[in-house]
């Protein structure tokens, strides 16, 4: 069977806090990877964990559905999951790469 890579719904968290969708729900697979460098992240000096919730809104904490990539980390996503993930950042304008199939 042939899939289209596509780029996530969303590639950077605009706002602080505040969570975005990053791949959409009923997708055969996909990629989110937090880059390594500040630089790639938009953030300033630091680099930041980003936040992933595959089933529902991602906190700015890792808890029992949210969990933190770590700068440099990648998650698969989840083949056929029926629901969005989402993803969240500290600091705004958090770049990071999601793609599916």
């Amino acid at each position: 069977m042939a899939y289209t890579i596509t780029q996530g719904t969303n590639v950077i968290v605009a706002s602080s806090g505040v969570p975005v969708v990053a791949i959409p729900a009923g997708v055969n697979g996909g990629i989110i990877t937090n880059p390594y460098s500040a630089a790639d992240q938009n953030v300033g000096t630091n680099p930041e964990p980003l936040y992933v919730n595959p089933i529902g809104s991602a906190t700015l904490n890792a808890n029992y559905t949210t969990f933190a990539l770590q700068p440099g980390e990648s998650w698969n996503v989840i083949p056929g999951q029926t629901t969005a993930t989402t993803v969240n950042a500290t600091t705004g304008g958090h770049a990071f790469t999601a793609i599916y199939w």
